[in-house]
């Protein structure tokens, strides 16, 4: 019981791992501080700079078309200045609310007393997974692989052209030095840290599945209409910056491709539509795990204060309507009606109860947080006075 209720005074709780720990090693974490800009200038200078470097000495920093100009290619800045920082931003800001959340469960009484043990053996099992060495060789390996067949340029081309990663007819695999050094080091090293935090992710789900597993004390009248678990839905709203920072990315990719290879915005809506859905999924979709037992939360508590209703309604009834009522009782007054309705609003609050622990308001800023970075492509395809009348005209 006190090793877990002493979690939130272990800072590394959410930070730790092999990774977390070489970075610690090589001084690009200091002790009790996350280090963001010292390791964010620690990536630019293995990433960006080297390719700029390659870039100039080959004639690709600015090539005689924008495909072969590496200063042109904002899906590159959006990579290496936006995501990356992001995505070492987001150590600060969701680790601390899953942590928060995981210890909601504890001081929320949803766990009960001869339950306890199995919530610390479920805590321990996150320490584990996250201290593992397995999972991230593994990233590392996927990280290499993905830099080839999963990056964005794999699967949003238009077709076979030119770029500042291309090298010449006797280049080895028709790289350049900076496309050696991209798909070698700069991608790879971008994808081990958002395969991180997918596994990150994945054994915060894994911990949310143990504890749907509990018989967890749930409250069908809570005010959140989710049982009391509504928190989690306020927790994950803090993962948005996952499909933020990629959302950046993929739209700078886009703009590209729009404003200098003349690309139809159009032909990029069901790519939007799949990414949205897909990014609401990967957010929120880890907290349907407990909509079977919110469901069966919601059954019971309409059962039981069914019941409760008919009795009061048949006391109540026979009582003030069919009588005689009480004479040193007014009905004027009398707390029988305001426990009538009482009993009605929780009996509406269970009703109302969704079986799910996040609203839809949560969804629609999640798909909002994820479509902020593509606002800006309006603009390329549509003048600003144009644009500017437009919203005049949709608000008078």
């Amino acid at each position: 019981m006190t090793q877990v209720l002493n979690l939130d005074n272990e800072p590394e709780f959410q930070l730790g791992g092999p990774a977390y720990r070489l970075m610690q090693r090589l001084g690009l974490i200091r002790p009790g501080t996350p280090s963001l800009l010292r390791r964010f200038v620690a990536f630019v200078l293995l990433t960006w700079v080297p390719l700029l470097i390659l870039a100039l000495i080959e004639g690709k920093a600015l090539g005689p078309t924008p495909l072969e100009s590496l200063l042109l290619d904002f899906a590159t800045y959006a990579r290496f200045f936006l995501a990356i920082p992001l995505l070492f931003l987001s150590e600060v800001i969701v680790g601390p609310r899953l942590l928060k959340a995981g210890r909601q469960f504890l001081d929320g009484h949803f766990i009960r007393e001869e339950e306890l043990p199995a919530f610390a053996a479920a805590v321990a099992r996150i320490r584990q997974r996250r201290e593992a060495l397995l999972p991230e060789v593994v990233m590392v390996v996927l990280a290499f692989l993905g830099a080839w067949f999963l990056a964005i340029e794999s699967w949003t081309a238009t077709g076979p052209a030119l770029t500042w990663r291309s090298g010449g007819p006797e280049s080895l695999l028709g790289l350049s030095l900076a496309g050696f050094w991209y798909y070698l080091v700069a991608v790879p090293l971008l994808q081990f840290f958002v395969s991180r935090w997918l596994w990150r992710l994945i054994i915060w789900t894994l911990f949310l599945f143990e504890l749907s597993r509990l018989d967890l004390r749930l409250i069908a009248t809570h005010p959140d209409r989710a049982a009391g678990l509504g928190f989690l839905g306020g927790a994950h709203l803090s993962l948005g910056i996952f499909p933020f920072a990629f959302s950046c990315v993929l739209s700078a990719h886009l703009a590209f491709q729009i404003y200098f290879g003349g690309a139809p915005i159009e032909s990029f809506k069901l790519l939007f539509l799949v990414y949205l859905v897909v990014m609401v999924l990967l957010i929120l979709g880890p907290l349907l795990i407990f909509t079977p037992k919110l469901a069966r939360a919601r059954r019971q508590g309409l059962r039981e204060y069914s019941l409760l209703a008919n009795d009061y309604n048949r006391a109540f009834h026979q009582k003030w309507v069919i009588g005689p009522p009480p004479d040193d009782e007014p009905l004027l007054g009398s707390g029988d009606i305001q426990s009538l309705a009482d009993l009605g609003n929780s009996f509406g609050f269970i009703r109302d109860m969704k079986i799910f622990p996040f609203s839809q308001q949560q969804i629609l800023q999640i798909a909002i947080v994820a479509s902020l970075p593509g606002l800006p492509l309006i603009f390329l395809v549509m003048p600003v006075m144009e644009l500017l009348n437009l919203l005049a005209g949709a608000l008078l």
